[in-house]
C-alpha cells in the first residue's frame, strides 16, 4: 500500500508546477476513489487494513502513517493554491481532514455499488462541499 501510494503521488505531481491547483486537487481526490481496476485493488487493501487495524496495533500504526501521508498530500496541494491566490486561505488542516472523510465515505459506497451514487455524483459532491471554502467553482474541474 505504501509503495502504490508514493507512485500515485509521484504520477500525478509530474506536472503541479504547470496545472492549476484545483486540477491538482481533483486528481488527488480521483485517486483516492475507486476510479478504475488497479484503485479498485488498493481500495480492497485499504479495507482489509482497516478491519485488521481494530484488532492489531502494528496495522493500526500503518493505517494512521498511510492516513497522515495522505493528509499532507491534500493538503499540499491546497497550500499550494492558497499561495498562488488561486484558493481563498482557509483551515488547510480541517479542509483536508473533511476531504478524506468525504473521499473514504463515498469510496465505500462506490466500492459496494450502491445504485445512488456513481463517480462523477461523487466526485461533485465532494467537491461542492469545499469549492465555498477554496473560493472556486462548485464544478469538479476537468483532470
Amino acid at each position: 500500500m505504501t509503495h502504490s501510494f508514493a507512485q500515485t503521488g509521484t504520477e500525478l505531481e509530474r506536472d503541479a508546477d504547470t496545472v492549476p491547483a484545483s486540477v491538482v486537487l481533483a486528481r488527488i481526490l480521483h485517486n483516492m476513489l475507486p476510479t478504475d481496476p488497479e484503485l479498485r485493488q488498493d481500495w480492497r487493501l485499504w479495507q482489509e487494513l482497516w478491519v485488521r487495524a481494530l484488532r492489531d496495533e502494528i496495522a493500526r500504526h500503518l493505517a494512521v502513517d498511510l492516513y497522515d501521508q495522505l493528509h499532507t498530500w491534500i493538503g499540499t496541494a491546497i497550500r499550494r493554491g492558497i499561495a498562488s491566490g488561486e484558493f481563498t486561505d482557509c483551515d488547510v488542516e480541517a479542509t483536508s481532514t473533511l476531504l478524506l472523510a468525504l473521499s473514504d465515505g463515498f469510496g465505500i459506497r462506490l466500492m459496494l455499488g450502491d445504485p445512488r451514487i456513481d463517480l462523477p455524483a461523487a466526485q461533485a459532491a465532494i467537491w461542492r462541499a469545499v469549492s465555498g471554502t477554496l473560493g472556486v467553482p462548485d464544478s469538479f474541474p476537468e483532470i
